[in-house]
C-alpha cells in the first residue's frame, strides 16, 4: 500500500478534543496529523458552554487569550428553572459561551501553529494494522489518500463510521435513544448576558446562553419516545414545547431567530463505552458522553485529549507503558463518576415536577455546589494531569 504521510500521530476529527490532542502533541515536537472530513469553518449541534476547568488546559495552548478576542461571553451564573421553581448559583470561575464555528476554528489554527499537519474535507475510512504501524485509508475528492502513524487518537464524535468498523456495542441501541436541536438567536429585550439557563421539560431539557455577536445559543435534548408522531420538524416540536410549558413559550416569545433551519444529531446514546479500543485512543464524544446538561462536555472532552496525550508521550518516551491501559485507567478515574452522575442528574431535569420537589426540599446554598462537585474536575486534578503532561516519564 503506497503511504501519502507519515506521522508519529494520527489524530482522527477535529473538534475540541482532537484539535487540542493535535496541538499538546505537535507542541512537543512530534509529527501530528490531523484529519476532518469536514472543510472549517463549520458549525456544529453543541450547547457552546465552554466550562472554566478547560481553561487551564488552552493556556497551554496559548488559546485562551484568543477565545477572549473573538467575543466569547463571560458565563458567571447558573439558573435551573422547573414548571414553578427556579434556582441560582454562582460559578467559581467565568466560563465562555462560544460558539463551535468559531471555537473549533481558533483550535485547529493553534494545532497548525504548534506543527500539526492539518488534512481537512480528508473522510478516514478504515483503520487497520498495529504493532506500531498503522494505516489510515482517506478519501479526498473521490481520490484515495493513506496515512502511516505509531499511534491513533480516534476523535470523530459521538457517533462515526469508524464505530461500526470496530463493532462498538452501542452503535445496536434502539432504546434509550436521545436527539439534539439547536439554534442560534438575538433577544428581542435586555436581559442578563452572563447566564447559562437550564430549562426542563417533560423527556429532556433545554440550555439557554449567550455566544459571541450578542447571539443566544438555544440547544435542547430529547427522548426519541417524545419524537414519535412529530410533524412540523423541529419547527413543530418547538411550536408544541413553548405551548405547553409557559417558561419555554416567554423564552421563545423573547428571542429571534438568526438561522432559518435548526441543527440536529444523530441518535445521542449514553450507554458506557471503552476510551481506548484496538489500540486506538478515543476522547471526547468518542470516549463516552457526558449528558450536555451539566456543561462539561468541552470541557471533558478538552481534559480527555490532555490524557491522551500524556499516554502517547509516556510511550514513545521510553516509559514502555501500554499507552491504551495507561489512557484507559486515567480516564476512568478521572471521568468515571462524572458520567454516572451526569444520568442521574438529567433524570431530574426531564422530569419537572421531580425537579421541582427537589428543589423545594434541597439547601438552595448546596444545590451549585454539590452540582459542581460532580460534574467537574477540580483545580488539584488538573494541576497534576498538566505536571505529568509536561513531565509524563518521570511523574
Amino acid at each position: 500500500m503506497t503511504v501519502d504521510f507519515k506521522a508519529d500521530v494520527a489524530v482522527i476529527g477535529a473538534g475540541p478534543a482532537g484539535s487540542t490532542a493535535a496541538g499538546l502533541l505537535a507542541k512537543r515536537g512530534l509529527r501530528v496529523t490531523l484529519i476532518d472530513r469536514d472543510k472549517f469553518p463549520r458549525d456544529k449541534l453543541c450547547g457552546e458552554f465552554l466550562s472554566y476547568d478547560a481553561l487551564p488546559i488552552l493556556d497551554l495552548l496559548g488559546v485562551t487569550s484568543s477565545i477572549d478576542e473573538a467575543g466569547a461571553a463571560r458565563i458567571r451564573t447558573c439558573r435551573i428553572i422547573g414548571s414553578r421553581r427556579t434556582v441560582a448559583f454562582d460559578l467559581p470561575v467565568a466560563a465562555r459561551g462560544i460558539s463551535r464555528l468559531r471555537l473549533d476554528e481558533i483550535l485547529l489554527e493553534s494545532a497548525r501553529t504548534h506543527g500539526a499537519r492539518i488534512l481537512t474535507g480528508h473522510a478516514a475510512e478504515k483503520v487497520s494494522g498495529g504493532g506500531g504501524a498503522r494505516m489510515i485509508e482517506l478519501t479526498h475528492e473521490g481520490a484515495r489518500v493513506t496515512v502511516e502513524a505509531s499511534f491513533v487518537i480516534g476523535a470523530w464524535g459521538r457517533w462515526g463510521r469508524l464505530d461500526r468498523q470496530m463493532e462498538r456495542s452501542f452503535v445496536t441501541e434502539t432504546r434509550e435513544r436521545h436527539f439534539g436541536f439547536k439554534k442560534h438567536y438575538r433577544r428581542r429585550s435586555p436581559g442578563p448576558d452572563d447566564t447559562i439557563d437550564l430549562y426542563s421539560f417533560d423527556s429532556g431539557y433545554l440550555g439557554v446562553s449567550k455566544v459571541e455577536d450578542d447571539l443566544t445559543n438555544i440547544c435542547g435534548l430529547v427522548h426519541g419516545s417524545r419524537l414519535k408522531g412529530n410533524r412540523g420538524g423541529w419547527e413543530g416540536f418547538v411550536d408544541r414545547l413553548a405551548a405547553e410549558n409557559r417558561s419555554l413559550g416567554d423564552l421563545y416569545r423573547d428571542h429571534e431567530p438568526v438561522q432559518q433551519l435548526f441543527l440536529s444529531s444523530e441518535p445521542v446514546i449514553f450507554r458506557s463505552r471503552s476510551s481506548a479500543e484496538q489500540g486506538m485512543l478515543l476522547v471526547g464524544d468518542a470516549a463516552g458522553m457526558i449528558d450536555p446538561l451539566t456543561g462539561n462536555g468541552m470541557a471533558m472532552a478538552i481534559q480527555s485529549a490532555l490524557l491522551a496525550s500524556t499516554a502517547v508521550l509516556r510511550a514513545l518516551g521510553g516509559d514502555r507503558a501500554d499507552a491504551a491501559a495507561d489512557y484507559r485507567s486515567r480516564h476512568s478515574r478521572l471521568f468515571g463518576s462524572r458520567l454516572r452522575w451526569s444520568r442521574s442528574i438529567a433524570s431530574l431535569l426531564s422530569r419537572p415536577h421531580l425537579l421541582d420537589t427537589l428543589l423545594a426540599t434541597m439547601p438552595v446554598r448546596a444545590i451549585g455546589p454539590f452540582l459542581l462537585r460532580k460534574t467537574r474536575s477540580d483545580r488539584g486534578e488538573l494541576d497534576r494531569a498538566i505536571r505529568l503532561w509536561n513531565d509524563p516519564v518521570h511523574n
